[in-house]
């Protein structure tokens, strides 16, 4: 009888579960067993409490873990790591995955990193050799890289400053972003469905998108900043006749600062209308029928060239990352926000150039690509388990 490898993906947030998803599927239907552990945000209801939506996709879960502090102190994401940590070294225990699958530069990714390796647990880390800068989240996602014994990488750049890090060849598959297969999957929906679930008037108003996360070294700023962006974006809009459709920020310290602006602006400008989350389906057509996206959110360096879409990059964060060209970095200066803005959503040559960029970052076959890689690792050969090119 042919035993079944196993799989166990750990998730704490929505974000990276998008670049799972569609992994995790693939796996299922090539006869993996398939397990998830969800943890973090996905269990708070001030996020969306989005652990549903992995329960509807239809996955095992494993375990729920909360690690998520209720603070927006400092201490929160180290304390966080540490809880979870535990949890999850008595969750692999159990479970006796043959991998662990983990995204990122987030509590979650270094927690799982720690676990396989003092576990012998074959880890997967996406997302390696990609710069953050300014974030504490950075040196992370190196140390996750260091200590995971298989590498799948957006883009043949930051295969190579794994390489620069001593990382051997054969462990690194640039396999390009797995989130386009799941937007390309996602089927298109009429302005008028949307209309409906965002309860406004999108065929007849255009909008752009904004999404806005706290930076690590610039927490202390995070309610002065949101507050002077999303102003200045919301007397734009206004001057437009735009909507902004936003998302709420991750849950990083800083994040309760930049509700508080949501809240206080949302109640000055009707053009302005944040939710909690929403669903993929929703949101991948929102973005296709958006002008713009507006912000610092990773999405407008990794997805918004899928879109080709024109991106407003606010601020220090996602400095140091791979522009596939379609991103204008500014700072908190009005002009610029403004001026950067109106170019995204107006300037036709601007537009049209964004509609013909090359994307670094792959396309729709990422996934198969993994699967490939992943299924023909032997798991009894010894070479994965051992890091020998540590320097």
């Amino acid at each position: 009888m042919l035993v079944k490898k196993k799989i166990l993906a750990v998730t704490g947030i929505r974000s990276e579960y998008d670049y799972l998803h569609p992994i995790l599927k693939k796996f299922q239907n090539a006869e993996f067993d398939v397990l998830v552990v969800i943890c973090g945000a996905h269990l708070s209801s001030l996020h969306g409490e989005t652990y549903k939506i992995i329960e509807n996709d239809g996955f095992e879960i494993a375990d729920k873990i909360d690690c998520l502090l209720n603070t927006d102190r400092i201490v929160q994401r180290s304390k966080g790591v540490g809880f979870l940590i535990s949890s999850l070294s008595q969750t692999v225990e159990r479970v006796k995955p043959d991998f662990l699958l983990v995204v990122g530069d987030r509590e979650e990714s270094i927690a799982t990193c720690i676990v396989g390796n003092y576990m012998n647990v074959l880890t997967i880390h996406y997302g390696g050799g990609d710069p953050v800068y300014g974030n504490a989240d950075d040196p992370i996602r190196l140390a996750c890289s260091k200590l995971a014994h298989i590498h799948c990488v957006t883009t043949e750049q930051y295969a190579n400053n794994l390489l620069n890090i001593s990382e051997d060849k054969w462990r690194i598959l640039n396999s390009g972003s797995t989130s386009y297969a799941n937007i390309a999957s996602i089927p298109l929906k009429d302005k008028d469905v949307l209309s409906e679930y965002l309860k406004l008037d999108i065929q007849n108003k255009g909008y752009f998108v904004f999404l806005k996360h706290p930076l690590s070294s610039e927490m202390h700023d995070s309610y002065k900043q949101m507050y002077f962006a999303l102003e200045t974006a919301a007397k734009f809009a206004e001057d437009n006749d735009l909507y902004i459709i936003g998302i709420y920020p991750n849950s990083d310290p800083g994040s309760v600062e930049i509700l508080r602006a949501i809240e206080e602006l949302e109640g000055k400008y009707s053009c302005i209308r944040f939710y909690k989350t929403i669903p993929r389906d929703i949101f991948v057509n929102i973005i296709r029928n958006a002008l713009c996206l507006v912000g610092n959110s990773s999405m407008g360096i990794l997805e918004a060239p899928y879109y080709k879409l024109p991106v407003v990059n606010i601020g220090n964060r996602q400095k140091g990352r791979l522009n596939a060209g379609n991103v204008i970095f500014v700072d908190y200066n009005r002009d610029d926000i403004v001026n950067a803005i109106k170019k995204s959503c107006y300037n036709d040559k601007y537009r049209s150039t964004i509609k013909d960029l090359v994307n670094p970052y792959g396309d729709e076959t990422s996934v198969d690509k993994i699967y490939d890689f992943i299924n023909s690792i032997d798991l009894h050969d010894r070479k994965w388990y051992v890091k020998s090119n540590l320097c």
